[in-house]
């Protein structure tokens, strides 16, 4: 059961919003969208999301906290700054993944000097909203390619019902899930009724121009 005063900071955020015809990252369409991007804008409910993001996990075993951009990057630096504070030595560092490519084509690398504090090292993989689980997935891949040791994911919410074996069986760490009712565009009731799709949310205006390029 989700803890109603997490829940609530999602509310006061803006960050729960249904009631309109959506289309995902991943493709698929619902009536429900969890705006993540509400809550990057208030750095206070970000900072207490990310302590709680790190509260299971000894602060001493993990070296890196590794986030796909760009969400990911500001929950890295928030979840490693949290682990900092309870560490007896060192630091664990927060590092990003870069995204290649876009769409449903899109996969992930590390730039600017960051694979060479992956190599033999404990990480912790963030991610704010798991569907599928198919960034978070392609992260853990890319710190495994590179040597890396996943200790697990945490993520802000899943409204994917997304479980360890979809993103290479880590465990999964989440503040708040989520059960919403997903279609495939061709099964789309709200397509079928021609309820318009958001535009100002998720990859509606992309699906719509996917449409009137067919």
């Amino acid at each position: 059961m989700n803890d109603p005063s997490i829940m609530q900071l999602f509310v006061n955020a803006g960050a729960i919003i249904s009631d309109s015809h959506f289309v995902y990252s991943s493709g698929r369409h619902s009536s429900v969208y969890i705006n993540k991007d509400a809550l990057y804008l208030h750095t206070e409910t970000i900072a207490q999301l990310c302590q709680l993001m790190a509260q299971p996990y000894e602060a001493d075993a993990i070296d890196a906290v590794v986030g796909p951009v760009l969400g990911g990057i500001v929950l890295a630096q928030w979840t490693a700054h949290h682990l900092n504070a309870r560490r007896s030595s060192g630091e664990t560092l927060a590092i990003y993944a870069e995204k290649d490519g876009d769409g449903l084509h899109k996969t992930f690398s590390f730039h600017r000097g960051y694979d060479k504090y992956i190599s033999g090292k404990n990480i912790l993989v963030v991610e704010d909203v798991l569907t599928t689980g198919g960034s978070a997935r392609q992260v853990i891949e890319l710190v495994r390619q590179h040597d890396g040791n996943v200790i697990g994911l945490s993520a802000l919410c899943n409204r994917g019902s997304v479980q360890p074996e979809d993103v290479g069986n880590v465990p999964i760490h989440t503040l708040v899930s989520i059960t919403l009712e997903t279609f495939a565009e061709e099964e789309c009731p709200f397509c079928r009724q021609q309820v318009p799709v958001n535009t100002d949310l998720g990859k509606g205006r992309a699906f719509l121009a996917r449409q009137q390029a067919r």
